[in-house]
């Protein structure tokens, strides 16, 4: 065997290799899994109803099995800072239950204000590039649910307040459907951005419109800082 062909079939393992690593790069078999410790601060406006911009902060505070309990705390109202309990599946990487606030309970949540469980997680592991797949958010009120049509867009750098990160964008489309007091339904577009490296959403939009088409919600949540957990 000639240099050459040594030289050729160097390259060519070589290039496969970096193929191999773009994939492996950009496929995420399962969530990381939180710490406790791990804080996001979050800001988030909705340009649709003219709120003013506000902060809440989401913290790590206990781990339960397949659960990480996470303590919120809102700055909805300046003068007042509202604090919930949320309970995190960790194989969903999602929200799923929230709690209020219980200070003598080991994981800290008291009485439960709102269930998800019956929702489609708005994360399907394994994440990949071109990824399609369905979901539907039943409402927090019971009223009604979204219906949505969801694709992995892209793996890419993305710049928010909090810092620069490489995330999953992922684009949803489709339809809110009222059930209670009336048949009505209308357009839902919403696009998230995850980051693996935060083990959460970096940046988040969400608009819907009205059955007649007039704009209703125009949300853009963002990272405006993350602090992860000290090293132990």
């Amino acid at each position: 065997m000639n240099q050459f062909t040594l030289a050729t079939r160097f390259c060519a393992a070589l290039l496969a290799a970096v193929a191999a690593f773009g994939v492996w790069a950009q496929t995420l078999e399962a969530p990381p899994t939180p710490e406790v410790g791990d804080k996001w601060t979050y800001r988030f406006h909705n340009k649709g109803d003219k709120r003013e911009p506000y902060l809440y902060t989401n913290q790590v505070k206990f781990l339960d099995g397949g659960s990480a309990w996470i303590h919120g705390e809102s700055q909805q109202n300046a003068a007042q800072v509202t604090t919930s309990v949320w309970r995190f599946d960790l194989k969903r990487a999602d929200y799923v239950e929230r709690f209020n606030s219980d200070p003598a309970a080991a994981n800290g949540a008291g009485k439960r204000t709102i269930d998800r469980t019956s929702s489609d997680g708005a994360l399907q592991f394994p994440l990949a590039v071109g990824k399609k797949f369905r979901v539907k958010f039943n409402w927090d009120n019971g009223r009604g649910f979204d219906e949505l049509d969801a694709e992995v867009q892209a793996f890419e750098k993305i710049k928010v307040d909090g810092g620069e990160f490489d995330a999953y964008r992922i684009k949803y489309s489709g339809f809110w459907n009222q059930r209670d007091g009336g048949n009505y339904s209308g357009r839902v577009e919403r696009t998230t951005w995850y980051a693996p490296g935060v083990k959460g959403l970096v940046k988040s939009t969400y608009m819907n419109r009205q059955s007649n088409g007039q704009m209703w919600n125009d949300t853009v949540t963002e990272l405006v800082k993350w602090e992860p957990a000290p090293p132990k």
